[in-house]
């Protein structure tokens, strides 16, 4: 190994993956439906009934894996931009995923076993009698959806990395949350919802998180600048509020991608 000299440029302008998220029907779906060449992975039950797109539509977790395992099997390029809706969907899954990965586990044997007995019948997710993992005392079982959700974004990315997508958009909800200031004034933060620690990897890990908003006929993305909601990102053109739609007169949505995705 030899210590590099010479100064280079970025090697991208671009966010490989990222994370839009807002209220519920502020236009999510719809917007990135409109980005060419797309396919959309919809968790939200008729979450994409009302917008033409290319969509995939996914009821249960083995079927988001069965999709992306078709998609890492594809002999080519599957899509410019892979859409996940949403994420907040996926992280739900994950406290069921997560609870049956622990019951396979030694120490998870007894967990969701009739009689508490190791070779009791299991107790499924479909039963009232289900406990997830979350409900193990003193947080302890949160880790074991964490690592689903963590495997799940790792087979994301390596979907860039193998040239079958170029970029990811993970959709997801928000979650209102009041905050003390130092002045000791409550005020509204919005966040991303996700679980816990999930919330914080996603965040530190994906290139933008953007916060969209509908004011009237317009849709705007922040990427960074207001102190009520979080946002932000690596790229040099994602800081501020973009303009990215636009419904005029005749009812026909003109949307501004090319404000996020630089040619």
């Amino acid at each position: 190994m030899e210590l590099v000299q010479e100064v280079r440029k970025p090697k991208s302008n671009n966010p490989g993956i990222q994370i839009i998220y807002s209220v519920p029907k502020a236009g999510k779906t719809t917007l990135v439906s409109a980005l060419e060449d797309h396919l959309i992975l919809e968790l939200e039950q008729g979450g994409a009934d009302y917008v033409g797109g290319r969509v995939q539509e996914i009821t249960k977790p083995s079927e988001f894996n069965e999709c992306l395992a078709l998609i890492k099997a594809s002999e080519k390029q599957v899509c410019t931009y892979l859409v996940v809706d949403t994420v907040t969907k996926l992280d739900e899954w994950s406290e069921i995923v997560g609870t049956y990965n622990y019951m396979n586990k030694p120490q998870g044997k007894k967990f969701n076993r009739e009689g508490d007995d190791p070779q009791g019948k299991k107790i499924l997710h479909n039963d009232r009698r289900f406990e997830t993992v979350h409900e193990i005392p003193q947080g302890y079982g949160y880790q074991h959806s964490r690592l689903v959700m963590t495997d799940w974004y790792d087979q994301l990315v390596e979907l860039i990395t193998l040239g079958k997508v170029k970029h990811i958009i993970l959709l997801a909800h928000v979650k209102d949350k009041l905050i003390e200031t130092k002045n000791g004034n409550t005020v509204e933060h919005i966040e991303l919802n996700l679980t816990g620690k999930v919330k914080s990897i996603f965040s530190s890990r994906v290139d933008a998180i953007g916060h969209l908003k509908r004011i009237q006929n317009e849709c705007y993305i922040t990427y960074g600048g207001d102190e009520k909601v979080v946002s932000g990102g690596r790229c040099s053109h994602l800081t501020d509020e973009i303009l990215v739609s636009e419904k005029g007169e005749d009812g026909v949505i003109k949307t501004h991608w090319n404000k996020i995705y630089l040619k």
